[in-house]
């Protein structure tokens, strides 16, 4: 099928940024733990909250946590450079460290897409944010009477994208995304939408989650979410929920034809994007099958890519019981159909078993990922991974757990899917 002069203009992916736990504090850190498939996985730091007081076994004890460890960043996320950013230490103290590091980040990306700095006041470059909780307002409001003077711009998430725009003086569209898990993958849907209308000349999307107190995690642990041990054991027996992560990641991206008309390096091409909704289900939380994987076959439909061709999927795989086969059977109903006898099997994997999973961040760091594993044209293991769910019919719908390091199939194009989606649908 070649309905290429009526496809939509691919987007470059030209630059990245990111901080996630552990060692993977960089690009080349994020890519080493990926290669050598590790876990960041830790104790909860002293700095955000005593876990001990609140640790019980029990999901309905109420007010408890199940576990006392998950996926923190190495460095304390209250140190910051704000002379650097032209913001003061009074207000900088009452900002959400979510904000001043993705500052970081966004200047990263764009000094790894090798973008001019002086080039971009003024410039045509949209921002769009993902982000699903904000900590530090439970924390600097709690006492009103010490309240920061700056607290409503402090706190608010709309920031985590104005901030950016303002600081590099970037006049495109400046966009905060709230669709819980699967908010920065829908910020890159927007974008990409915006940079196809000429809203923008270049966009960034980045996503953030930092956890310093207690009280989301405790609801998730009262809702049964959370993994007993703090991990996402993405695809495996033992899942039993989510282990939480806090990470930034940020991707810089230009219409294919204006980053080869300027020189760029690209990194990797985003061919399509797609968004949906599970509709009534059961219950909001429980996710829809037919649903993703009608979005899955609409979203390859925009291009005319053969599904036959695709090598990799990057899954939501957030370690639940039920949502991990109920989403490998939609990327199987999508890509096994199409697949014949003697196709190789479609390799799927989730970064949530190695990051834990960053909910607002999670569908940037998944294009990070997938955007390293291309550029070096090997597949990943899954962290961790020793046996696979039961409910996960793997041979029936012509999937593969990615379990070793290995090279990117060589009979195969480069080219790989992501999912995220949000605990609503």
């Amino acid at each position: 099928m070649d309905n290429t002069s009526s496809c939509p203009e691919p987007i470059a992916v030209i630059g990245l940024g990111c901080r996630f736990a552990g060692q993977a504090a960089s690009l080349d850190g994020f890519w080493e733990m990926l290669r050598d498939g590790r876990k960041e996985h830790g104790p909860v730091p002293a700095s955000r909250y005593q876990a001990a007081a609140w640790k019980h076994p029990s999901h309905e004890r109420k007010g408890a946590i199940n576990h006392d460890s998950g996926f923190f960043l190495e460095e304390d996320p209250a140190r910051f450079d704000a002379p650097f950013f032209s913001i003061t230490a009074k207000e900088a103290a009452g900002m959400d460290p979510a904000q001043r590091l993705l500052l970081e980040v966004a200047y990263e990306a764009f000094e790894n897409a090798g973008v001019p700095m002086e080039s971009l006041p003024g410039s045509s470059t949209g921002v769009y944010s993902g982000c699903m909780t904000n900590d530090y307002e439970l924390l600097s409001t709690r006492d009103i009477m010490d309240m920061p003077h700056n607290s409503a711009t402090g706190n608010g998430r709309t920031m985590l994208a104005n901030r950016i725009s303002w600081f590099f003086d970037l006049r495109g569209p400046s966009i905060m995304m709230d669709t819980a898990c699967s908010s920065s993958l829908t910020a890159l849907h927007l974008a990409t939408q915006a940079l196809r209308a000429g809203e923008c000349r270049m966009a960034l999307v980045c996503g953030a989650s930092i956890i310093l107190h207690p009280n989301f995690t405790q609801r998730l642990s009262y809702m049964h979410m959370l993994s007993a041990d703090g991990i996402s054991h993405s695809f495996d027996s033992r899942a039993n929920g989510y282990g939480r992560g806090e990470g930034l990641g940020a991707v810089l991206l230009k219409p294919l034809s204006q980053a080869m008309a300027d020189g760029d390096v690209i990194r990797a091409i985003v061919r399509a994007t797609g968004a949906n909704q599970d509709g009534r289900t059961p219950g909001i939380t429980m996710p829809n099958a037919e649903a993703q994987a009608d979005l899955i076959q609409a979203t390859y439909r925009q291009v005319g890519l053969s599904m036959r061709e695709t090598a990799y999927f990057e899954a939501h795989g957030t370690g639940t019981a039920l949502g991990d086969p109920t989403e490998l059977s939609a990327i199987g109903a999508s890509f096994g159909q199409e697949r014949i006898p003697t196709d190789e099997p479609v390799y799927v994997g989730s970064v949530k078993s190695n990051i834990g999973h960053t909910e607002g961040a999670a569908g940037v760091a998944s294009l990070i990922k997938v955007v390293l594993c291309l550029e070096k044209a090997t597949l990943v293991p899954n962290a961790g991974f020793v046996t696979l769910n039961p409910k996960i019919q793997t041979e029936k719908w012509r999937l593969r757990l990615s379990d070793i390091t290995q090279s990117w199939p060589s009979h195969l194009p480069q080219r790989a899917s992501i999912n995220s989606f949000g605990f609503g649908g």
